[in-house]
């Protein structure tokens, strides 16, 4: 595996990881996340002969930061341009919490690029709750989404926090790259702010989301409501005792998961 450096188009520094040969899978952390969360994939992945890439998003881990960034459309781009830099065909996309929605995102503004598919974890694709749309992020509505996402109160985000391989992984990145919340409020307001449900009605990938029954933020419903409205290509399964951070919280179920999805989706 290498670690490589890619320099974006308005000249933000990607930092990626690219692991082992073959189709290729793109896994994408979400907000305040690093690309080591997905540690318990990577091997995984590997041995069954994937090719597997990873990368902080700008503003993350190791990635430059930008302090005017107030839109989740950046990132959406340097998906699709460490993408195009490294060749890649026909990925599979897999992201988590906000990660999942700079796909939602780019399913909705790359509608060319040929992807094999995509699976979003925990994250619903309009975060604001109305009547007619109670599977938001925990309350928040548009009245009140600023003030409670800039508190985030004491939620905790795991049912019972990830295995000490993933922290051992992720405590490093921490330490030299710490993530300054206050300082990206502005994009997790654009964040929160955006809906994403047509894109998937309209959406002709294989697109698996996968909910946690204990997730803090979300209730999964949202992935039935969508698969009701896309039966042909959105599917969902739920994970039992987990938290947000599923990929890490239940790695073995995840990856069974995961695994099952790709080989269906080849």
């Amino acid at each position: 595996d290498c670690l490589m450096d890619f320099k974006t188009s308005d000249g933000i520094r990607i930092n990626y990881y690219v692991y082992g040969a073959g189709k290729p899978v793109v896994l994408i952390h979400g907000f305040g996340g690093y690309q080591q969360i997905w540690c318990l994939q990577i091997k995984n992945l590997i041995q069954q002969g994937y090719q597997v890439i990873t990368y902080d998003q700008r503003n993350h881990g190791a990635s430059t930061r930008n302090e005017q960034l107030d839109s989740i459309e950046p990132l959406i781009k340097d998906l699709y341009e460490l993408l195009n830099y490294l060749n890649v065909t026909k990925p599979f996309l897999i992201g988590h919490s906000m990660g999942a929605s700079v796909i939602y995102g780019f399913l909705s503004l790359y509608t060319d690029f040929p992807l094999s598919g995509v699976i979003a974890i925990d994250q619903s694709p309009k975060m604001l709750n109305t009547v007619q749309w109670p599977y938001g992020y925990m309350d928040v509505t548009r009245a009140s989404y600023k003030l409670k996402l800039k508190e985030h109160g004491n939620v905790r985000e795991t049912l019972n926090g990830v295995p000490s391989q993933v922290i051992s992984k992720l405590e490093p990145e921490k330490e030299m790259f710490p993530f300054i919340r206050a300082e990206n409020l502005p994009l997790l307001y654009d964040h929160a702010k955006r809906d994403w449900r047509l894109t998937l009605e309209k959406i002709n990938i294989p697109t698996l989301l996968v909910t946690a029954n204990q997730s803090p933020y979300f209730n999964g419903k949202f992935a039935d409501v969508m698969r009701q409205a896309n039966p042909k290509f959105i599917s969902h399964q739920a994970v039992d005792q987990s938290g947000h951070v599923i990929m890490a919280e239940q790695a073995n179920k995840f990856n069974k998961i995961m695994d099952n999805y790709l080989k269906e989706h080849q």
